[in-house]
């Protein structure tokens, strides 16, 4: 009798499934909440052992157990593998046809076993059964796995291919050999070859199996860990991992160059306090404080500085986490500088709009009330020269008629003036620089004015070359100077003067107005040129200003790029003078 017969090696055999099974137990609970199929591998094991142990008991249970449900229980286990092995991949494939393969198995192992008894039937039904199945198997695992994941899945199915070649090999020696045996157990010779050859391939496959698995999650690791290295890297705002203990960073992402300065490598091995990077230590001691005491700091402002040291605002977020059994902390710094920036913008902006909206009103304020006075005083004075001409009363008509003349002057200038500020601030004013005579220019405006001057005996002068040309908008220099040269005369008393003079800078020319007039206080000075602030006050002979001249005056010169000033003096006079630069 041999040493080791096939009842023996049959039992090695069943010993070999149960410690299989035990190794993919341990397989399971590591990697189960991973990847999906996992626990049908272990079913497909589990199906394996129990149709084998119901082989090896054939005598002790009911031979219905033992032949045809403990074959189709092996032969199942298979297809289970496979779906198991599909969901790994995710590849999904029909199972019909091996639903109705085992069906067939079944059926066939059924007849064989106790309609027409015939063992060689049935061992040849069982390995074209395997050969059928793990040809599916192995073409999943070797050419319908994703190209990417076939490196992990090869050796699975290479061990599928011996178990095709085996199962082949069995078929052939059982039509060559045709062994007439009275049961299974009582195989000899090269059937016992055939089952340890099958125990090794067992082997090979739970090893596989092991191997498939672990270089799955091999590679999902370094696939996590090159995502979160690029992630880390190329994140827009600073990342720096350091110790908890001592504060040590040893490791940077690249955003610390860009927004600090330093190259990431010059951080490593350092600490916070060594690079400087807190602007207040206060800053850092409570910073480091909150954190150890709370284990996470979220979006907190500071100020850090750069390796030049140049400022910046930080919004800073922490975390206490642990690697490798080492409390570290892990921080990130995203500059916020720009953002507040756009904020000081924005209130700026709002400053402006308030500041506008105060223009608005006052620019309404003068329609309502400088513009509503003249054409009431006309009105009025018109129904008063209406009644008198009715009842042919003519005293004091002249009278009338010169203050209507005056109040008609008074609100076309104003409205002119209104209407020449609203196009400026509107951008509708378009800037039409020309070559121009400023003092033919000047002697026109003066000639102008004659009357005014006149009627209050003030003497105008001209101090200034024979000709000037410079490049400028006519239109504008014009009511700059009517504007300027008016107003001196209006607030000049009765015989009284009034100098202009035009002088040549190195880079501009230079012209100003005197006048012997009333002088302006100096607290006054602003408010000349500003619409929200405008002063006016009435000449010397009562006359009326708009409150709007000067301001035009400040708008025209600033767009020929000039600067316009003011000198007084309280009943001394003033002295208005303003810059246009030489082209």
């Amino acid at each position: 009798m041999p040493i080791l017969d096939f009842k023996t090696i049959f039992f090695s055999y069943i010993i070999v499934n149960i410690v299989n099974i035990i190794l993919i137990v341990s397989l399971y609970f590591q990697v189960k909440k991973r990847f999906p199929g996992i626990s049908l591998v272990l079913l497909s094991f589990s199906m394996l052992t129990i149709g084998n142990i119901s082989i090896f008991l054939r005598g002790n249970i009911p031979d219905w157990l033992s032949i045809p449900v403990a074959n189709t229980l092996i032969v199942s286990s298979t297809v289970v593998l496979l779906i198991g092995l599909e969901k790994f991949v995710k590849v999904k494939g029909p199972q019909i046809q091996n639903y109705l393969l085992i069906l067939v198995f079944f059926l066939g192992h059924v007849y064989f076993a106790f309609i027409y008894p015939d063992l060689y039937i049935r061992k040849i039904n069982f390995a074209l059964a395997f050969v059928l199945i793990s040809f599916q198997v192995a073409y999943l695992l070797l050419i319908r796995t994703p190209v990417a994941m076939r490196g992990v899945t090869r050796p699975v199915g290479y061990v599928f291919v011996g178990v095709i070649f085996v199962q082949v090999l069995h078929i052939i020696y059982i039509i060559q050999n045709q062994p007439d045996l009275a049961g299974y157990l009582d195989s000899t010779g090269s059937e016992s070859l055939f089952l340890m050859a099958w125990e090794v391939i067992i082997i090979s496959l739970t090893y596989s199996i092991f191997l498939m698995y672990n270089k799955r999650l091999m590679n999902d690791v370094n696939e996590q860990e090159e995502k979160f290295s690029k992630a880390f890297h190329k994140a827009p705002f600073i990342i720096i991992l350091s110790k908890l203990k001592d504060g040590e960073i040893f490791e940077a992402n690249k955003s610390v160059q860009s927004i600090s300065g330093f190259q990431p490598h010059e951080l490593i091995g350092l600490k916070a306090i060594d690079l400087n990077i807190w602007n207040q230590d206060d800053d850092r001691f409570k910073f480091t404080s909150d954190l150890k005491s709370k284990g996470i700091i979220i979006e907190e402002e500071y100020l850090f500085r750069k390796k030049s040291g140049e400022l910046f605002h930080g919004l800073i977020s922490a975390e206490i986490i642990e690697i490798n059994n080492v409390k570290c902390v892990i921080s990130v710094i995203n500059d916020i500088t720009n953002r507040k920036q756009a904020e000081f913008n924005l209130r700026n902006s709002e400053a402006s709009l308030r500041e506008l909206n105060s223009t608005k009103d006052k620019f309404f304020s003068i329609i309502a009330h400088d513009l509503k006075s003249p054409f009431n005083g006309i009105i009025g004075l018109s129904e008063i020269l209406s009644e008198q001409v009715k009842e042919k009363d003519y005293e004091g008509i002249d009278t009338y008629a010169g203050i209507i003349k005056s109040s008609s002057k008074h609100a076309m200038e104003l409205l002119s003036n209104l209407m020449e500020w609203s196009r400026s601030q509107t951008g509708r004013i378009e800037f039409n620089p020309e070559k121009l005579d400023l003092v033919n220019m000047i002697q026109g405006i003066m000639e102008l004015l004659r009357n005014s001057s006149e009627e209050k005996a003030i003497g105008v002068s001209l101090n200034a070359p024979l000709r000037l040309d410079l490049y400028a908008d006519k239109a504008m220099i014009e009511t700059v100077l009517r504007n300027l040269i008016s107003n001196a005369i209006k607030f000049t008393p009765f015989n009284g003067k009034v100098i202009i003079a035009l002088e040549e800078k190195v880079n501009e020319y230079l012209l100003s107005v005197t006048d012997s007039g009333v002088g302006i206080d100096k607290g006054n000075f602003e408010k000349l040129f500003r619409i929200d602030r405008s002063y006016s006050t009435l000449g010397t002979n009562n006359e009326k200003g708009t409150g709007l001249g000067l301001i035009l005056c400040k708008e025209f010169i600033e767009k020929h790029n000039g600067k316009i000033g003011l000198e007084s003096e309280l009943g001394v006079g003033s002295r208005f003078y303003f810059t246009l630069p030489k082209q």
